[in-house]
């Protein structure tokens, strides 16, 4: 049996449409639980927008429940995660000490809302980090360029609180993130790796999906701990460059397509 770990934006979902497009990718991962082999889902998505566009279109195919007691949600780049019990009930749990205080999310929407609005829009579904979203639709160079100035202000506010030690300010492609130095992919693997223990699985191959160099850090951290790991990477193969790793990659440019062609023939 192997173990299968997916990150989302651009790996299941369209990365402009932000939605499945392919809505074969839920049979496939259907077909994984049928067979006992787990599924998790790292991303920095919020919990709440992984069940609206992920979780729920799920459900909808899934006859039998009990299946998804071998399934996990993992948001917030490993800072929330959600598992299911034997009838389907999804049970949530976060990391309470990455929780950003009030009065920073406060300042931070009005200066979204009051500077930046045309642009970006403040993600009020996250728990445990600040992010910062670009309207869908939006020209990707005019956002780059405004991305910029607002990191500027997201440090300056940071300091303002005596944060600026606590907190990093993560600028990504479509979002600005202020999260906690300890979330990211490879706290996402090991949450995944805790979960796999919690159902007493004991599992040592497992395959990894990913778009960004972001992603390879789930597979480094399934690696560093004995695993037999091997990655998909779907994204832009002339963008990620000369990536040099320990284990094994298969190049599918395509996005969430080229998911689904690997998943389809493999």
């Amino acid at each position: 049996m192997k173990a299968y770990l997916f990150d989302v934006d651009g790996v299941l979902t369209d990365p402009q449409e932000k939605r499945v497009t392919e809505p074969e990718l839920f049979d496939q991962i259907i077909i994984k639980l049928q067979r006992h082999e787990p599924v998790g889902l790292n991303t920095g998505r919020s919990i709440e927008w992984l069940v609206e566009r992920i979780v729920t279109p799920l459900l909808e195919k899934l006859h039998d429940k009990s299946l998804l007691q071998h399934f996990i949600v993992i948001g917030e780049k490993g800072g929330t995660w959600t598992a299911f019990d034997k009838e389907g009930n999804m049970h949530h749990e976060k990391m309470e000490e990455l929780t950003i205080s009030h009065d920073v999310i406060e300042d931070a929407k009005v200066l979204v809302e009051q500077k930046y609005g045309d642009a970006m829009f403040f993600d009020a579904t996250k728990e445990t980090m600040l992010s910062i979203e670009m309207h869908d639709a939006f020209d990707l160079d005019r956002f780059h360029q405004r991305q910029k100035a607002l990191v500027e202000d997201l440090k300056r506010l940071l300091k303002k609180y005596k944060l600026q030690n606590i907190y990093r300010i993560d600028p990504t492609t479509i979002a600005t993130d202020v999260e906690s130095p300890k979330v990211g992919k490879a706290l996402g693997a090991d949450r995944f790796l805790q979960f796999l223990k919690k159902i007493d699985l004991e599992l040592q191959e497992f395959e990894t999906f990913g778009d960004s160099k972001s992603d390879f850090e789930m597979s480094d951290e399934l690696h560093k701990r004995g695993k037999k790991v091997k990655m998909i990477y779907v994204g832009d193969r002339l963008k990620l460059g000369e990536f040099p790793t320990e284990y094994p990659v298969d190049y599918i440019e395509g996005f969430c397509q080229g998911t689904l062609q690997y998943l389809l023939t493999h």
